[in-house]
């Protein structure tokens, strides 16, 4: 049996979009604690997968609320994924530890316990464009990511390598950093995160739910779709919302 073959066949299977594989030393530069071997010593390789967020939830911030409730949606079905390929590779005798899709966050430094986004460039399914997002030849910013650590002797996928960031800089103007609600994300592609978290935590909850931004995300033409249908105008009512949903006066 192709091991590797067969776990990227499982996480296809569960309706996953992108699936890659790196080997841990990749990973010898990235910051001591977050290694993959920092949680799984005996770490030989980290599966990286991700999902394609629905199109239609990026006219924003119409579609605040629906574009929000697809982190939930997706998020379980990665959660789920890893999980049943975690089992999988443990009654095969390796150890495997599933890394969640969202939570649990580092809140001194803003980030997860290890980098989702590090570990998809690694295992060649994008790169981390100017709007600090993992980004996707097929679908752009447009995913949500899980990996996975394991101890099995996997074969591995090329990192990345192209740049489709910089080759659509004349086409896109850099909306990302100019539609951001609070400047947080500068031409040389740092994020200002405690910027863009506080507006998500303190500036763009009008309501009770926890809300997501996304609005650069929604601003890169990488991955768009071309409609069928010329999208629809906006009514009056909907169109003054918009001052509370971006935070602008």
């Amino acid at each position: 049996m192709d091991l590797t073959r067969e776990v990227k066949k499982r996480v296809l299977d569960e309706g996953i979009d992108l699936v890659g594989i790196t080997p841990v030393d990749r990973f010898k530069d990235a910051p001591e604690g977050r290694r993959p071997t920092d949680i799984l010593p005996t770490a030989n390789c980290v599966i990286a997968s991700a999902i394609h967020v629905l199109d239609s939830v990026y006219d924003l911030p119409h579609t605040r609320y629906e574009y929000t409730n697809q982190f939930f949606v997706l998020n379980s079905i990665l959660n789920n994924t890893a999980f049943k390929v975690s089992r999988y590779l443990e009654l095969q005798g390796y150890r495997t530890i599933p890394i969640p899709a969202a939570y649990p966050r580092i809140n001194k430094l803003i980030c997860g316990v290890f980098s989702h986004r590090h570990a998809a460039v690694q295992a060649g399914l994008g790169e981390i464009a100017l709007n600090n997002m993992l980004t996707t030849t097929r679908f752009g910013s447009r995913v949500r990511l899980v990996t996975i650590i394991t101890e099995a002797p996997l074969k591995p996928d090329s990192p990345y390598s192209d740049k489709i960031c910089e080759e659509v800089r004349d086409k896109c103007r850099l909306f990302c950093i100019k539609n951001c609600p609070v400047q947080a994300i500068s031409e040389n592609g740092k994020v200002n995160k405690t910027k863009c978290l506080f507006y998500q935590e303190q500036i763009m909850p009008w309501s009770a739910a926890e809300l997501r931004c996304g609005i650069c995300i929604s601003n890169c033409p990488i991955g768009k779709p071309e409609w069928k249908i010329t999208s629809g105008s906006r009514s009056q009512k909907v169109m003054e919302l918009k001052k509370n949903w971006t935070g602008s006066q």
